[in-house]
């Protein structure tokens, strides 16, 4: 008794979920929506700060998160040369 049948699920996935909010430097909107294009079934943001919270990842700052939002990729422009 007390065992339960339900099924993990990716979300509660130390690795994936570092892989996304660490590595990938995704928002937790982000990662459920993520989740929910991958699995085909709902999942809510504040359910994605509690699997963060629960596996010990540090959550970011309201201003690293910010600036992570307003960040513009960095693309290498081409110079010309004038000969």
């Amino acid at each position: 008794m007390g065992k339960t049948l339900r099924t993990k699920m990716l979300y509660q996935d130390k690795d994936w979920l570092t892989q996304k909010y660490v590595k990938e430097k995704l928002s937790t909107v982000e990662i459920a929506k993520a989740y929910r294009e991958e699995q085909d079934k709902w999942c809510d943001p504040n359910t994605i700060s509690r699997w963060l919270k629960k596996h010990n990842i540090v959550m970011r700052t309201l201003a690293e998160a910010q600036q992570n939002r307003h960040s513009v990729p960095t693309t290498t422009k081409k110079v010309r040369s004038s000969n």
